[in-house]
């Protein structure tokens, strides 16, 4: 299945709501599952992101619909990018 890596800042909303993360991460994990994808990993960051999640799903209208439904929640600004494990880059890249 496609890899994505998603890349969250947050919001005012999600800077003032930090005491519910815990409980909001949770849920968003188990939508992500409902609608079919998979949280390979989770991440807060210091830095220019706060958050890094690793997501994979069946294709790229699934992972677009987890981010949107989770981001029109408030808390949170997504970037996303679709990852390819580096064995199928080095596969392709062979002329």
């Amino acid at each position: 299945m496609p890899i994505f890596v998603v890349l969250g800042k947050a919001t005012e909303t999600g800077i003032r709501n930090l005491e519910a993360f815990a409980v909001r991460h949770d849920r968003a994990v188990q939508r992500a599952e409902a609608a079919g994808g998979k949280v390979l990993a989770s991440y807060a960051l210091l830095g220019q992101y706060d958050y890094l999640v690793i997501l994979e799903c069946p294709d790229e209208r699934t992972a677009m619909y987890i981010l949107t439904r989770e981001a029109s929640g408030g808390n949170v600004r997504y970037e996303t990018l679709t990852a390819l494990p580096m064995k199928d880059f080095t596969t392709l890249i062979q002329f």
